[in-house]
């Protein structure tokens, strides 16, 4: 069973190369303290002046982040691994995230799996949802930690509840009928949705053939093709072939409605439940 949830996972989950953002700038603004504090010699504008370049101090460290992750985004490994490693080692989630990337795949340095996990789990408890989600599946397949299926589905929804697509999708599968880990179809459904409504695309073929299938759902031809329409316009390879299998079983109408629902939906927005001319009791 846990080979064919990772088989079913692995080929969904990609370790997405996303540009977080730095955390904010944390300043010292206490107030100066001179020795005569009735004086009215305080020198005035160099405590202004140094207050200026306590703002300026962190500055570098952004810059080095920013730096890292565009040298990372144009594949220029030494160089990211240069400005984000020190900002990794000082606790920086970003930074710690990429770090675990890079040594995920051999990217400017051997390939460590459990090095990763260990930079993975250090953004992770600062609350970084991709590193959460990157975590969850580390535990699931057992690279580079101890395979805990418990810990798996733990990481991953945190990083679902935050948000992240495809910590969503993947909690999807592990909650699914078929393939999940810890079944829970109403879960498997609810999250499913989440992932597809953010555009996630193999969400999108997820529902897409619960819809053609008729499980957790009412069959609904209409809205399987819709599903399959928008992840094909994301570049799912299997889109195609699932919209043109449920078109075959449609009415023009039916195929209509179905390309006007595509057209309307834009990424964001709640998808709808049931179409007009394709919905069936479920099986």
């Amino acid at each position: 069973m846990k080979n064919t949830v990772c088989t079913r996972i692995n080929a969904a989950f990609r370790l997405v190369v996303q540009v977080s953002r730095a955390n904010a700038v944390r300043m010292d603004s206490s107030p100066l303290k001179g020795r005569e504090r009735t004086s009215m010699r305080l020198p005035w504008l160099i405590a202004l002046l140094l207050f200026s370049a306590s703002m300026v101090k962190p500055f570098p460290a952004y810059a080095g982040l920013a730096e890292g992750l565009s040298a990372y985004d144009r594949a220029d490994y030494a160089t990211a691994l240069k400005e984000l490693a020190p900002l990794a080692e000082k606790g920086d989630a970003a930074a710690q995230y990429r770090m675990g990337k890079m040594t995920s795949l051999g990217q400017g340095a051997a390939r460590d799996a459990r090095g990763a996990a260990e930079w993975f789990h250090k953004a992770a408890e600062q609350g970084l949802p991709e590193a959460q989600a990157a975590l969850g599946y580390l535990c699931l397949i057992g690279e580079g930690v101890s395979q805990n299926n418990d810990l798996a589905l733990a990481w991953t929804r945190k990083a679902a509840e935050q948000g992240d697509a495809l910590a969503q999708f993947n909690l999807a599968v592990m909650h699914g009928d078929s393939y999940g880990i810890k079944k829970n179809p109403a879960e498997s459904l609810k999250w499913m949705r989440k992932a597809a409504e953010q555009g996630q695309k193999d969400a999108l073929i997820g529902l897409a053939r619960m819809y053609q299938e008729g499980k957790g759902v009412s069959r609904d031809s209409v809205l399987a093709f819709m599903m399959f329409e928008l992840a094909g316009r994301n570049r799912h390879t299997d889109a195609f072939k699932g919209r043109h299998a449920v078109a075959g079983k449609m009415s023009p109408t039916q195929v209509q409605e179905a390309g006007s629902l595509a057209n309307a939906w834009k990424k964001g927005m709640p998808l709808p439940v049931r179409s007009k001319t394709g919905a069936k009791k479920s099986s």
